[in-house]
């Protein structure tokens, strides 16, 4: 399990097999996980104290929406920067649209994203890295070319004849496009 910095996920939806789905996912990483059934048990959570640093919410829930609740809380200066993911079941392109208006960090369809693309984005969005560990075939395409240019590049002196494994260490950078790439042997 990766230490997420005691990160804090409010994941709210009414449906009871996907709450518990996300809420794995989240705690599986290391995130500290609250969950609620609609919105207005969401806001009880906010209410007692419980801050979270990001909300991952659903769209359609009894009580109050999560548009609803998004509104309340961007009406709390308090709680207005804390970053919102909209976990959508439809992805209805109107959905969409009042998610942008309302700026909506991220906007995540359901048979769309995974679970784990979901737990990705929303750790990019909080500013935490993933480092992806990608081993090298170097007998093959261009595996023993990329090894050199690296090793050229960096410094390194991974040889690709002595080395029992040659790993490509890729993290991306916050900016789109961005990365930043390592070579280990």
């Amino acid at each position: 399990m990766e230490n997420q910095n005691n990160k804090k996920i409010l994941i709210v939806d009414d449906d009871e097999l996907l709450l518990g789905i996300y809420a794995a996912n989240f705690k599986e990483v290391g995130f500290e996980v609250f969950t609620a059934h609609d919105g207005e048990e969401a806001w009880e959570i906010i209410s007692a104290g419980n801050i979270p640093d990001l909300l991952f919410t659903g769209i359609t829930m009894p009580r109050l929406t999560g548009f609803e609740l998004i509104a309340k809380m961007q009406a709390d200066p308090k709680l207005a920067d804390i970053p919102v993911a909209v976990n959508s079941h439809r992805g209805r392109p109107e959905d969409e649209k009042l998610a942008k208006e309302m700026n909506v960090d991220e906007f995540i369809v359901q048979g769309a994203t995974t679970p784990a693309e979901a737990v990705r984005r929303i750790k990019l969005l909080l500013g935490i890295m993933n480092v992806y560990k990608i081993a090298l075939t170097v007998d093959k395409y261009d595996g023993a070319a990329l090894v050199d240019f690296l090793n050229k590049q960096q410094g390194t002196d991974c040889d690709p004849k002595e080395a029992k494994e040659i790993i490509l260490e890729i993290e991306p950078k916050p900016e789109k496009n961005e990365f930043k790439v390592n070579i280990k042997c």
